[in-house]
């Protein structure tokens, strides 16, 4: 029975690690979420930038051509003159007081906070997908195996009944029913040959790569009851740690924030502005060019008086979603409380689920042993051996089945919590060979 339950490789299949390793270099969606980490790691420089002075510098040059035609002036003489324009400008502004810049600033800090709290919920998230995706391949692969073994059980008892059947011992019922029972193994089997290929493309989505050899699970490995053992201690620690649940708290900061920065609109502003010019002249319509420079230096006061009610609506719009946000992180934290109740419940009855189905196969195989002498003696026909190794190939494979879905959930378990790391994927490889 533990035979059937896992494919044996013909070499040393790929690691779980190995397989992570491939999906940190390759998955798309973990690469999309550094991105995008990296572009809102930008919004503290960004807002930074609205402290520090900015410089322009214009430069324009103009060729004239005049020609006077005729003046009552003796000093204009008539006839055609060129000369050039030469005029640089430098710009500075720096600012001394902006509200909204101070507001901007403080809101990048938490803009960053959830960039960072997104991109570890991002890399807990490619853990799960990656251990989900290479247990799912282990358990196609081991669905596959019993559904072969019992498509050729099924298949030596219909031989069985034909051969009893020509020699005068069997019924043309007893052919029959194993008959429809091997051409039911036979679909089932087509099924788990598809759900295999499905599988392993699964996980190739993931690591960018077809892992044709993968390890195998033991067929023992330790069950572990979640520890601390209340349910309770591990949601208040998911309230405090799940990465998530800090994002969203992240966010709705960043939305309180977004309320200041519009309604500083309705501030005054103090901007310093320093301003040099130098025009060069060739020459000029009373004859004779210039060459003049000038440095304006200003610290200019602006005050907003009415704009339209611009600022007021974009302050009701950011209060709305300041609002908006607030929900979300609520419904976000029932979300975490109740996935990390179910990931509890789930890795606690877990544990109780594989030894009461090991327990089970170990029952079903005796049946069946029991029918098949019985049938040997006379005492039973073909349908109840049949009906015994139907009932014997779905507890393992609802066994193999359950040992996995353990192993999903204690990773779930530690997900909610906030508390999972690479380190995890040590103590489930452990579990494999």
């Amino acid at each position: 029975m533990l035979a059937l339950l896992a494919v044996a490789p013909a070499a040393r299949g790929e690691s779980l690690l190995e397989a992570y390793a491939l999906a940190l270099r390759s998955d798309p969606k973990f690469k999309a979420a550094q991105a995008e980490s990296g572009a809102s790691g930008t919004a503290i420089d960004q807002a930074r930038a609205g402290f520090l002075p900015t410089a322009r510098f214009d430069r324009e040059h103009t060729d004239s051509r005049q020609r006077i035609l005729s003046s009552d002036n003796p000093v204009f003489s008539t006839g055609t003159s060129n000369f050039p324009t030469d005029n640089k400008t430098l710009f500075v502004s720096q600012p001394i007081f902006r509200k909204d810049v101070i507001e901007r600033y403080q809101q990048a800090k938490a803009v960053v906070r959830q960039s960072e709290f997104l991109l570890l919920a991002a890399e807990q998230d490619l853990i799960l997908r990656t251990t989900s995706a290479y247990l799912l391949v282990l358990a196609a692969g081991d669905g596959l195996a019993l559904a072969v073994a019992e498509r050729e059980a099924v298949g030596k008892a219909l031989e069985i009944a034909r051969e009893r059947l020509k020699g005068g011992l069997g019924t043309i019922t007893n052919q029959y029913d194993a008959a429809a029972r091997f051409a039911v193994a036979q679909a089932r089997e087509i099924e788990a040959r598809n759900k295999l290929r499905d599988a392993r493309q699964g996980l190739r989505e993931i690591t960018g790569k077809m892992i044709e050899t993968l390890q195998s699970l033991k067929p023992e490995f330790p069950l572990e009851s979640p520890d601390p053992a209340v349910v309770e201690r591990w949601v208040d620690a998911a309230f405090e740690q799940n990465l998530m649940l800090r994002a969203r708290r992240e966010g709705v900061e960043v939305a309180k924030q977004e309320v200041e920065r519009q309604r500083a609109g309705h501030w005054p502003s103090v901007n310093m502005l320093l301003t040099r010019n130098k025009r060069d002249t060739g020459s000029t319509l009373f004859g004779g060019g210039s060459n003049i420079e000038t440095t304006d230096l200003m610290v200019r006061l602006t005050v907003p008086i009415f704009d339209g009610g611009l600022t007021t609506a974009v302050t009701q719009e950011a209060a709305y979603r300041y609002q908006k946000s607030q929900e979300e992180l609520e419904q976000e934290r029932r979300s975490v409380e109740r996935a990390t109740r179910a990931a509890y419940d789930a890795t606690l009855s877990g544990v109780s689920l594989v030894r009461a189905l090991g327990e089970s196969v170990v029952a079903q195989e005796g049946a069946l042993k029991a029918k098949e002498q019985g049938y040997r003696a006379g005492l039973y026909t073909l349908l109840p051996v049949l009906d015994a190794t139907r009932d014997l190939y779905f507890v393992r494979r609802d066994y193999a089945q359950a040992r996995y879905e353990y192993l999903v959930n204690r990773l779930k378990l530690k997900q909610a919590a906030g508390t999972l790391a690479e380190s995890d994927l040590v103590s489930v490889g452990a579990a494999l060979r």
